[in-house]
């Protein structure tokens, strides 16, 4: 476990920068960047901006292996990894700020949680799949939210010492993105937790 570096979450950061934040790289100039740190093939600033975080977000994890995935750890992965986008990285969001997704089936908005709330939401998912879908579900950021569920899913996925890493399979971006919208909506975790299974699991390099 300890041998692992960024490099190796190559398909976790690419499959969530490109599905959830539009990233224009591909996967070999995500691998490059993340070995040498080069910039040759990226495109803009944004797409630079998104993979330092997601690099970061990865070492967070990589550092804290082996402990556990609580509210606190959390907090912090989510200050890593949206610190170019969020004015408050790490901290819940407030009831006042109405943040919401938009889904072909309705718009989303979770009631903001407590700390308390996300400690209870972390514990109560029976896998790194539910977490994953779980977080993604409570928006408890203000920003971040879906990449620091897929980040938090496989920190727990490491502390467990499972041998996989969760990616989102980016050729069925358009299918797991209907299915998290029915998680959203309708409360249906299954069919997108089945989607993940079967096409998101992938053994560590």
């Amino acid at each position: 476990m300890s041998a692992l570096t960024v490099v190796e979450l190559a398909g976790v950061v690419y499959s969530a920068g490109t599905v959830f934040d539009g990233l224009t790289t591909n996967l070999p100039v995500t691998e490059n960047f993340l070995r040498s740190g080069s910039n040759d093939g990226i495109a803009s600033r944004a797409d630079l901006a998104l993979l330092e975080d997601l690099r970061d977000a990865a070492q967070f994890i990589l550092d804290h292996s082996g402990g556990s995935v609580d509210a606190a750890f959390v907090c912090s992965l989510n200050a890593a990894l949206s610190r170019s986008a969020a004015v408050h990285p790490g901290q819940l969001r407030t009831p006042g700020q109405q943040i919401g997704v938009s889904t072909r089936y309705g718009r989303h908005e979770a009631a903001a949680c407590t700390d308390t709330d996300l400690q209870t939401l972390i514990r109560s998912a029976d896998d790194a799949l539910e977490l994953f879908v779980a977080l993604a579900a409570a928006q408890p950021f203000e920003d971040g939210n879906k990449r620091t569920a897929l980040f938090a899913a496989n920190a727990a996925l490491l502390a467990g010492g499972t041998g996989q890493l969760l990616i989102i399979p980016v050729d069925l971006a358009d299918q797991f993105n209907d299915l998290l919208a029915r998680a959203y909506i309708h409360g249906e975790h299954a069919g997108v937790k089945d989607l993940l299974r079967h096409h998101g699991l992938v053994p560590l390099p």
